[in-house]
Formats: C-alpha cells, structure tokens, sequence
C-alpha cells in the first residue's frame, strides 16, 4: 500500500521553537537553586544565609562580566544589584529570627525577592 498523501505534514512545525536562552539564564539558574534551598529544610538559617550571599556574590559577578562585555545595560544591572541586596537582607532577617511563625514570614519575602532577581535577571 503507498503511504496516504498527507503522511508527510504531520511532522511539519508551524511555528518556530527559539532555543536561544537569554543572557541572564546563568544568574537566573543560581537563583533558582537558591530559591529551591529555601523551600526545604536546610540546616540552619545561618547556614541558608551564607549560601544566599555566597549566591548573590557570584550572580553580582556574572552580571559584571555581562556589562563589560556590553551585553547589558547599566540600568538593568543596577535593579539586579538593588534586588540581591534586598534579598540579602531578607536572608539575615532570616538569620536573626527567633519565632517559628517570624521565621517563616521572612523566609517567605527572600523567596519573593529571590523570584524577582530570576525574573530581572531572564529580562537581560
């Protein structure tokens, strides 16, 4: 039997997939795992906010390499930096938290500031 005529169209795409990533998937990837921390349980708070500086510190430099590189512009790396600063500071918050129901408010608005910094950084 020959094959039916229109056995050839199904494979066909009609819209084109973009398999390009944005700039900032690198920063935006740290962030994520960030983010992922800080939904579990993690050791302790201390713990949790040495590894969102140490997070926020290689994002700053990744976004400089960006910027030097002229990829990005000075404006969009200010916000990134102004948001991981905030989220730094959620993070200590975190950190000095003695209640229960504190701690999980707190660690509540760093994943909100976390999720920020994802969505400036996928802005790129």
């Amino acid at each position: 039997m020959p094959e039916p005529p229109n056995f050839e169209i199904g494979w066909k795409r009609t819209k084109e997939i973009n398999l390009e990533k944005p700039k900032g998937y690198i920063i935006a990837d740290f962030l994520e795992k960030l983010e992922g921390l800080m939904g579990r349980e993690f050791g302790t708070t201390e713990l949790l906010a040495k590894a969102g500086e140490i997070v926020a510190e290689r994002a700053r430099e990744e976004a400089e390499v960006l910027r030097d590189e002229g990829k990005v512009e000075e404006r969009m790396i200010t916000e990134l930096f102004r948001v991981l600063r905030l989220m730094e500071m959620d993070l200590a918050m975190v950190k000095a938290a003695v209640k229960e129901e504190t701690l999980g408010e707190r660690l509540e608005q760093a994943k909100a500031r976390c999720r920020q910094a994802i969505l400036v950084a996928l802005s790129f």
